[in-house]
C-alpha cells in the first residue's frame, strides 16, 4: 500500500478533474414540490444570431477536443450569452448553455461558479417540469457530483434520497436505474463511515441485479463485489472470502465483458487480501490478474495493433508489477504505455508513475524532473490542477536535505489545496499533519506546531461528526484506519520537542481525545435512548437484547449432536446480521437524541485530578523515524512500537517519559502474570522486580509526594495489577500506592455526571449450575472460580455462599439471590442497582491464532515509519466476537438451561443490561477483568460491557481466584465501604491486611481485584 499521503494526494488530483464542487447547501427535498408551469411558445430566433451560435459551437466542441479549456470557456460564456439574447433567459436552448458552461467551469477548476450554474439549471429544470420529472432527476445527479467532489456528505446524502424516491416513482424499484442509484447511495454510506447501513444498501443493490439478468451479469459481479468488500471493512473476513470466491469465479469465465473490467475485479480482491493480511489469498490472484493482461497485451499488439484497449492495459499491467514490487517490470509496462499512447498525443499519466518508480529506486534528481514534467502537462489540459504534485515533490527535497525548497512547495500545494476544496472536506486535517513532517525536520517548530494543531481540531471535529452515527462497528473501522492521529503529536513531543511543554499538552491532549472513544461512544449511544425511551425504543432495545441473548446461546451450543457446522454457521450469521440491523437501529434513536459532545480539552481533565492524586496516561504507540525514506513508507517497514506514559496533576504542564519498546515489556507481563496466578510460584518477587524496573521505576520519579494514582494503561498494560509490582526495596506498591484503574484519564469528565441509583443493592451468589445442589468437594479447599467453557461443567462454589454471608452482615440493604433463584433471566431484570456483586464463575476464552499477518504481525499494513499511518492494524476477520469468549455463569449453566437462557451471561448480553445509576459492580469471579486487549481501545470482555451498561465504578478481577482467600477480601471491602472509605482505598487496605497474613502473602491471593472507574466513598 502506499503512504497514506501520497494516497491523499492521488485523491485530491482525481477531485481536481472532476465535477464541480458546490458551496452552498443544496435544494430541500422536502420543500413543496413545483408545479411544472405551462411553457410559452418558442421564441422565433433570428437568423443572424443563430448562425453565429452555430458557429461558436463548432469552436466550442473544437477547443473541447484540443483540451484547450480556457478558450472553451470563453466560448461557452459568449454562447450562453448570445443565447440569452436569441431566446430569453426562460428558454429551453438555455439548458443546454448551462451545461455547456458548468462543464467549461469545472475543467479550469472555478469550483465556485460550476456550482453556481448547476443551482440555477436545477432551479429552472424544477420550474420547468416539476421536482418528480426526469429532468430534474437528472439536474440532482449533476449536483451529486459536485457534492462529493467537496465531500459534503450530510448534503449528498440527502440529495440521493432525493434521488432515490424520484427514481422509484418514476423507473420502479426493480429497475437498473434504481440500483444504480442505491448502489451511489451505498458508496456515501461508506464515505459517511457508515459500513452496517452500506451493508443493507448492497444487499438490496445485489437482490434487484440478481431478479433481472443473468448470474454472471456484470452488474451481479459488481453488486457481489461491493457486498464483500463491505464485509471485508466490517472485519467479517468469513462471509467476505465465499463472495469475493465468486466474484473471482465470474470475472475469471465471463466472455461478456471487457478484459480490462475482469482483470480489475481479480486485482482489486487481490490488494484486499494483501493488506488485509492474507497475503496467501493476494498472490494466486496476482499472478491470475497478470497473466490474463499480458496475454491480452500480446494478442492485440498482433491482432488490433491499434486498438485503444491497448494502451489502457499497457498502464494496468504497470500498476499490477508495481503494487507487486517489480518495479523493473513495472517500468518496462509504462515505457511501452508512454510510447504508444503518445501517437494520440493525449495526457497519459506515465511520467507520474515512472516518477514513482525512480523514486523508490532511491534516483530523487530524475523523480523530481519526471513529477515536475507530470505537473505542466496536467496544467495544460486542466488549469490549477497541477498542485497536486507539488506535494510529491516536496517529500522528495526533505528527504534529500533540501528543507527549505520542500517548505515552498508544500505551501504551494496547501495553497492550490485550499482554493479549489477549502478547508471543510475530511481529508483537510490529514494535509496539515503533513506538514509536520514537512516544518519539524527544518527546525520550523513554531509552524509544525501549528500544522499540527489545525490538524488535529480538524481530525476531533471529523471524529465528532462520525460518532454520532452509525454502530460500533462503524466506528471500530473508522478508528482503525486513524492511528496517525494519536502517534503524530508524540513522535513530534518525543523527537522534536521533548522540553516543550505545549507539545507535551498537545499529545497528551490527543491522547484523551481518542483513547478509549469508542467505549465511551458506545456507553453515550445507550444512555442516551435510556434517558429518552419510548414504548418503540423499548421494544427496540427488547429485540436487541433478544438477539444477541439467541446468538450467545447459539455460540456457546455450538453445532450439537449432529456436527451439522453447515447449519450452524448459516444460523450464526443470519443472527449476526440480524443483530448489525438492529444496532443500526438503534443507533438513529439514539442520534436523534444526542447532542454535540462537549470539547476534551486536557484543563477540563486536569480539574478532575484530585489535589493528592497524578494521572498516569499510558499509551502503545508507532514511532516514526523522522528521516524516513519513501521507500521505507512504502514496504512499511516500521520501528517497534513503544510505551509511553504522560503524567499530569491538577495544574501544570504534563511530563512524559518514554517507556522503552513493547516487545520487552510485553513479555514481563506475560511473566509476572503466569508467576502471579501461581501461589507457588516463587519467582514472583524477581518477576515483579522485572516488570517494575520497565515501567513504573520510571514512572515513580515524576509523581512527586503523590501516592494516589489514576492509572489509565493500554495494551498489555490493561491487564497488570500494578500493586503487585516490586519496587527496589523488594516491597511490593500496595504498601504504599494506591491505584485506581480508568480507560483514559477522559473518565473523570464521564464520572463527575451522577446518575441516580435505580434500585438498592442486589448480591448473586453460589448458583446451582445443575440445579442437583451436589458439591464438587475439590473444590473446598483451594477452588478456582474459572472452567473451560467448552466442557460446560461448572463446580458449586461454597466459599460464595460464605462470602454472601460475611457481606450481608457488614453491608446492610443487600438483596440476595442464591441457589436456583440466581439465574441469568434475574440479573437482565435487575434496572440500575446502586451495587451489584456477582459472586460465581467466570470465564475468559483467549482467541484463536491469527493467519498470516500483515508486516506488523496483525491485519492491514499499520502506515509506514516517519509520516501518518494507519495506526495499530485492524484484527483481521472471520473471528468470534470477543464479547462471545468472556462472561459469567449461573444457575442452570452445567445444563445450558435456565427458563429461556442457557444460563450463562456473556459480556455481549451484560452489555445490554441496564445499570444506569448503579454505583458499584462487584465482579468476584474468575478473570472478569481480561478480555482482548487493543490497543488505545481498552479491554473487550466483561468490564467493556459492563461500563457500557451504565456502571459508575468495577472491581474486577486478572486471574483465576482463590475462593476463601476472596470471601475475606470482600467481607473486609465491604465493612470498609459501610464505614465510609473511598471505593479504591477500601479496597487496597482489605489488600494490606491480606498481605500481612502469611498463608495469603503471595500476590495471588490479594492482587487479582483492580478497583476502575469513580473512587468516592459510596455515600457521596
Amino acid at each position: 500500500m502506499r503512504h497514506l499521503g501520497y494516497a491523499l494526494v492521488a485523491f485530491v488530483f482525481s477531485l481536481s478533474i472532476a465535477d464541480a464542487q458546490p458551496k452552498k447547501k443544496g435544494p430541500d427535498p422536502k420543500a413543496k414540490t413545483p408545479v411544472a408551469q405551462k411553457q410559452p411558445a418558442a421564441k422565433p430566433i433570428d437568423k443572424k444570431l443563430a448562425d453565429e451560435l452555430a458557429k461558436l459551437e463548432l469552436e466550442y466542441n473544437a477547443a473541447v477536443g484540443k483540451q484547450a479549456h480556457f478558450v472553451a470557456l470563453k466560448l461557452a460564456k459568449k454562447m450562453f450569452d448570445l443565447q440569452v439574447k436569441a431566446t430569453g433567459i426562460d428558454s429551453v436552448e438555455i439548458e443546454r448553455r448551462r451545461m455547456y458552461l458548468a462543464s467549461s467551469y469545472s475543467n479550469v477548476s472555478d469550483w465556485a461558479s460550476t456550482e453556481r450554474v448547476w443551482r440555477e439549471y436545477l432551479a429552472a429544470a424544477i420550474k420547468r417540469y416539476g421536482i418528480d420529472s426526469q429532468q430534474v432527476l437528472h439536474a440532482y445527479q449533476f449536483l451529486t457530483g459536485s457534492l462529493t467532489t467537496q465531500q459534503r456528505w450530510e448534503e449528498l446524502e440527502a440529495v440521493q434520497l432525493h434521488i432515490l424516491a424520484a427514481t422509484k416513482k418514476l423507473e420502479g424499484e426493480k429497475s437498473v436505474p434504481y440500483a444504480t442509484a442505491l448502489s451511489s447511495y451505498g458508496q456515501t454510506l461508506q464515505w459517511k463511515n457508515e459500513w452496517g447501513a452500506a451493508l443493507r444498501v448492497f444487499e438490496d443493490v445485489l437482490k434487484i441485479y440478481q431478479s433481472l439478468g443473468k448470474p454472471d451479469d456484470w452488474s451481479v459481479v459488481s453488486a457481489i463485489q461491493a457486498v464483500a468488500n463491505t464485509y471485508w471493512q466490517m472485519n467479517q473476513q468469513a462471509k467476505a472470502i465465499p463472495l469475493f470466491d465468486r466474484a473471482v469465479a465470474l470475472a475469471t469465465t465471463s466472455t461478456g465483458q471487457i478484459l480490462m473490467m475482469r482483470v480489475t475485479t481479480i486485482w482489486t480482491i487481490g490488494i484486499q487480501y494483501q493488506y488485509g493480511g492474507r497475503k496467501d489469498l493476494a498472490a494466486p490472484l496476482f499472478k491470475k490478474a497478470i497473466d490474463m493482461t499480458d496475454a491480452e497485451i500480446a494478442n492485440l499488439q498482433k491482432t488490433k495493433p491499434d486498438d485503444f484497449q491497448l494502451a489502457s492495459l499497457m498502464s494496468m499491467v504497470g500498476s499490477m508489477h508495481r503494487q507487486n514490487n517489480d518495479y523493473a517490470k513495472a517500468e518496462a509496462a509504462y515505457l511501452r504505455y508512454q510510447k504508444w499512447s503518445a501517437k494520440s498525443g493525449a495526457y497519459n499519466g506515465a511520467d507520474s508513475a515512472l516518477a514513482e518508480i525512480k523514486r523508490i529506486q532511491g534516483k530523487n534528481k530524475e523523480a523530481i524532473a519526471l513529477y515536475e514534467k507530470a505537473r505542466d502537462e496536467i496544467e495544460k489540459i486542466v488549469a490549477q490542477a497541477g498542485y497536486s504534485f507539488n506535494f510529491m515533490i516536496a517529500d522528495i527535497y526533505r528527504e534529500m536535505g533540501d528543507y527549505k525548497r520542500s517548505i515552498e512547495l508544500y505551501e504551494a500545494y496547501q495553497k492550490g489545496l485550499t482554493k479549489h476544496l477549502g478547508k471543510n472536506f475530511m481529508g483537510y486535517a490529514q494535509t496539515k499533519l503533513m506538514g509536520v513532517m514537512i516544518y519539524a525536520p527544518a527546525g520550523r517548530f513554531k509552524e509544525a506546531e501549528a500544522a499540527l494543531t489545525e490538524s488535529l481540531e480538524g481530525s476531533e471535529k471529523d471524529l465528532q461528526t462520525v460518532l454520532r452515527t452509525g454502530t460500533d462497528t462503524d466506528h471500530a473501522i473508522y478508528f482503525s484506519k486513524g492511528g496517525w492521529v494519536l502517534d503524530t503529536p508524540i513522535n513530534f513531543n518525543l523527537n522534536f520537542q521533548p522540553k516543550s511543554g505545549s507539545a507535551a499538552r498537545l499529545a497528551l491532549t490527543t491522547i484523551l481525545r481518542r483513547k478509549g472513544r469508542l467505549l465511551d461512544a458506545a456507553a453515550a449511544a445507550l444512555a442516551t435512548i435510556r434517558q429518552k425511551l419510548s414504548a418503540d425504543d423499548k421494544k427496540l432495545l427488547d429485540e436487541l437484547n433478544s438477539a444477541r441473548a439467541q446468538l450467545s446461546k447459539l455460540t456457546v451450543a455450538g453445532p450439537g449432536a449432529s456436527g451439522d457446522t453447515a447449519t450452524f454457521a448459516k444460523d450464526v450469521a443470519a443472527l449476526e446480521d440480524k443483530i448489525q440491523r438492529l444496532e443500526a437501529q438503534v443507533s438513529k434513536k439514539s442520534a436523534a437524541y444526542r447532542t454535540v459532545m462537549q470539547p476534551i480539552s486536557l484543563a477540563g481533565v486536569q480539574k478532575m485530578i484530585p489535589k493528592d492524586a497524578r494521572l498516569v496516561e499510558m499509551i502503545n504507540y508507532q514511532p516514526y523515524d523522522s528521516k524516513y525514506t519513501y521507500a521505507q513508507a512504502i514496504n512499511m517497514k516500521h520501528r517497534p512500537r513503544r510505551y509511553m506514559a504522560y503524567i499530569a496533576a491538577t495544574t501544570g504542564d504534563p511530563v512524559f517519559v518514554d517507556l522503552g519498546d513493547a516487545v520487552p515489556i510485553d513479555k514481563a507481563i506475560e511473566s509476572f502474570r503466569k508467576a502471579l496466578s501461581d501461589p507457588d510460584n516463587d519467582g514472583v518477587l524477581d518477576l515483579g522486580k522485572a516488570l517494575y524496573d520497565l515501567t513504573m521505576a520510571k514512572i515513580i520519579p515524576k509523581l512527586g509526594n503523590s501516592t494516589n494514582i489514576l492509572v489509565a494503561p493500554d495494551g498489555a498494560l490493561n491487564v497488570v495489577p500494578f500493586s503487585a509490582l516490586v519496587d527496589d526495596k523488594k516491597e511490593f506498591l500496595v504498601k504504599k500506592y494506591t491505584f485506581t484503574y480508568l480507560t483514559s484519564g477522559r473518565d473523570l469528565l464521564r464520572l463527575q455526571a451522577k446518575t441516580k441509583a435505580q434500585g438498592g443493592g442486589v448480591l448473586f451468589a453460589d448458583p446451582k449450575f445443575d440445579g442437583t445442589g451436589k458439591v464438587d468437594k475439590n473444590t473446598t479447599t483451594r477452588g478456582s472460580r474459572s472452567a473451560d467453557l467448552a466442557s460446560l461443567q461448572w463446580t458449586q462454589l461454597p466459599g460464595t455462599a460464605a462470602e454472601a454471608d460475611a457481606i450481608v452482615k457488614s453491608y446492610k440493604g443487600l438483596k440476595v439471590y442464591r441457589g436456583e433463584a440466581a439465574t441469568e433471566g434475574t440479573i437482565k431484570k435487575v434496572k440500575g442497582p446502586r451495587i451489584l456483586h456477582l459472586a460465581t464463575h467466570g470465564f475468559f476464552l483467549p482467541d484463536e491464532p491469527l493467519p498470516e499477518s500483515g508486516p506488523d504481525g496483525g491485519g492491514a499494513p499499520a502506515g509506514p515509519p516517519g509520516m501518518p499511518g494507519g495506526g495499530p492494524a485492524p484484527q483481521l476477520a472471520g473471528y468470534e466476537n470477543p464479547l462471545l469468549r468472556s462472561g459469567l455463569a449461573f444457575a442452570g449453566a452445567n445444563k445450558l438451561s435456565s427458563e429461556n437462557d442457557d444460563g450463562l451471561l456473556t459480556a455481549l448480553e451484560a452489555s445490554g443490561l441496564d445499570l444506569s445509576g448503579t454505583k458499584l459492580v462487584v465482579l468476584s469471579a474468575c478473570e472478569t477483568g481480561v478480555g482482548k486487549v487493543t490497543n488505545g481501545d481498552g479491554v473487550y470482555g466483561l468490564r467493556r460491557s459492563l461500563v457500557i451498561a451504565g456502571a459508575e465504578s468495577l472491581v474486577m478481577s486478572m486471574w483465576q481466584v482463590d475462593d476463601f482467600a476472596t470471601k475475606e477480601l470482600m467481607a473486609g471491602f465491604y465493612t470498609k465501604l459501610a464505614a465510609g472509605r473511598p471505593r479504591s482505598a477500601a479496597l487496597r487496605d482489605v489488600q494490606l491486611e491480606l498481605l500481612a497474613k502469611p498463608k495469603y502473602a503471595h500476590p495471588f491471593y490479594w492482587a487479582a481485584f483492580l478497583p476502575a472507574g469513580a473512587t468516592t466513598p459510596l455515600k457521596d
